[in-house]
C-alpha cells in the first residue's frame, strides 16, 4: 500500500463512522418519538378506564331514590401497565335534565409524555328506581261503596 492511499483510507473511514453515526441518531431519535407517542398513548388508556369506572359507581351511586353526589374532585394517583403510577386529576359533575334524568359527567386528566392528556366519559340516569329492601305499594282501584250514586 502506498502512504497517499492510507490517508485517502482513514478519510473514508472517518465519513463512514460519521455516517453510520448519524444513522444511529435517526433511528434512536425515532425509536424515543414513537415510544413517547407509545407511553402517552398508554397513559390516554389509563386515564379512559379510569373515567368509565368511576362513571360507573357514580350511576350506582345515583341509580336510586334519594341518593344524591355532589360535584368533586380529587386528586390521585393511577397505576400503569408498567412503571410508576402516574399522578391524576379525577373530577365529577352531575346536571339534571328537564324530563327529570340527569347526566353523569367523569373527567380524568394526567400528564403524558406530549402534555396534558383528559379523557371523559359520560353516563345518563332516565329515571331512579327504589332502594333495594323497600317495600311499594302499587296504586289499585278501589271499588264504591255499596249503594253509591
Amino acid at each position: 500500500m502506498r502512504v497517499r492511499a492510507r490517508g485517502f483510507t482513514a478519510l473514508e473511514t472517518t465519513i463512514a463512522a460519521g455516517l453510520i453515526a448519524v444513522l444511529f441518531a435517526a433511528v434512536g431519535s425515532g425509536l424515543v418519538r414513537e415510544g413517547a407517542a407509545f407511553q402517552s398513548g398508554v397513559t390516554a388508556d389509563v386515564l379512559a378506564a379510569a373515567a368509565h369506572e368511576e362513571v360507573r359507581i357514580a350511576a350506582d351511586a345515583m341509580k336510586y331514590e334519594g341518593s344524591s353526589l355532589q360535584p368533586a374532585e380529587i386528586a390521585t394517583a393511577l397505576p400503569m401497565p408498567a412503571g410508576s403510577p402516574i399522578p391524576a386529576q379525577i373530577s365529577l359533575s352531575i346536571a339534571s335534565l328537564p324530563d327529570g334524568a340527569f347526566t353523569i359527567r367523569v373527567r380524568a386528566s394526567g400528564r403524558g409524555a406530549s402534555g396534558t392528556l383528559a379523557r371523559e366519559a359520560t353516563l345518563v340516569v332516565e329515571r331512579r328506581m327504589p332502594v333495594p329492601g323497600s317495600s311499594i305499594t302499587a296504586a289499585a282501584p278501589v271499588a264504591a261503596p255499596f249503594g253509591a250514586p
